[in-house]
């Protein structure tokens, strides 16, 4: 087993493509305009055996105030999760060859961990990949996260059909009100909408720079921007989706006011479209707050599990503390969103 730096965008990207579990997030442009836009140095890492890659793994350094920290993915990006992504054949191997692999890929990220000497580290893997107790036995805490999925493999009568009662008797009431969907790039609308929803302190999702956004929006066409009027060209719902692998509503707007259900039909329409495209999973983010977990449970999804690691020293903690009371705070404050 060898670990390396990876320079080649397009052997980055042919691997991200091939991995079941890779996401748009994991692709070379994603990860290299986050390091940007956050100020992180990127170590784009993959493992081999022999010339065969069968593990990614990027992680972000920064330097704050003399506090070393390395995330995956860094905060203040919308990135549910990243952390490693695993070869296709590494999912049909046998148990025992899996936890071997895994060990390895572990030791070797210990290894470069201990160059870059975190003071705080913080990753979160993809839904599906379950065994993090390397990491446990490394004494770094574990925290369970969530996310809904919906199969879209099923006939979409059947999806219908499951969908809460009261819900269904919205969605029929706007079926005639003249509303229009439009998908572009243009993030104006959405992120002034996002900005306001996310200087509530009690949201723990972090807010996305507007510059940030625009340059993923440019850069992959898989990012759409869905809009929904009214019969007068108001906006009465608006989200971003990414649409690579699965559907992945990814950024949402809190209730606009208006005489329409909007925010429950412009997610119906979305499943429709992505069930129409051929997509075999539709996945809503939100399934870690209270109440836009409540919302979004109508549409009867499935909770799906995701891991998040994370260990710290004296200094780390503190770093943690002062994130947590004022950054996010002074960025709202000072419109840095």
């Amino acid at each position: 087993m060898a670990l390396n730096i990876v320079e080649d965008r397009d052997a980055w990207d042919t691997f991200i493509d091939e991995s079941p579990s890779g996401l748009l997030f994991h692709r070379w442009d994603y990860l290299h305009l986050t390091a940007k836009h956050t100020n992180c140095t990127l170590f784009p890492y993959a493992i081999y055996k022999g010339d065969e890659p069968i593990c990614v793994f990027p992680l972000f350094w920064k330097r704050v105030h003399g506090i070393n920290t390395v995330f995956s993915p860094p905060p203040l990006t919308v990135i549910p999760h990243l952390g490693c992504v695993m070869n296709t054949g590494f999912y049909s191997l046998k148990r025992s060859k899996k936890e071997g692999f895994l060990r390895l890929i572990v030791e070797d990220i210990r290894g470069e961990l201990r160059d870059l000497s975190p003071n705080y580290l913080s990753i979160a893997f993809v839904p599906g990949f379950d065994d993090i107790r390397h990491y446990l036995w490394d004494r770094c805490d574990a925290r369970v996260r969530y996310t809904y999925t919906i199969d879209l493999v099923r006939p979409l009568e059947e999806i219908w059909n499951n969908l809460n009662s009261k819900l269904r008797n919205k969605l029929k009431q706007e079926l005639n009100a003249g509303l229009r969907l439009e998908r572009s790039s243009d993030t104006s609308k959405l992120h002034a909408f996002i900005s306001d929803r996310y200087r509530d302190p009690s949201l723990d999702i972090p807010p996305i720079k507007r510059n940030y956004l625009d340059d993923l929006v440019h850069a992959y066409p898989e990012i759409g921007v869905y809009t929904l009027y009214d019969a007068e060209d108001e906006v009465v719902a608006v989200v971003a989706a990414q649409e690579y692998k699965r559907f992945l509503l990814w950024l949402g707007t809190p209730r606009i006011e208006s005489a329409h259900a909007g925010n429950e039909y412009l997610q119906w329409l979305l499943i429709e479209r992505a069930h129409a495209e051929g997509y075999r999973t539709f996945e809503n983010m939100g399934a870690n707050n209270p109440g836009p977990a409540l919302f979004k449970s109508r549409f009867n999804p499935d909770l799906t599990m995701y891991f998040e690691i994370e260990k710290k020293d004296t200094l780390g903690a503190v770093s943690e503390w002062a994130y947590i009371t004022f950054v996010k705070r002074l960025m709202m404050a000072t419109g840095r969103v």
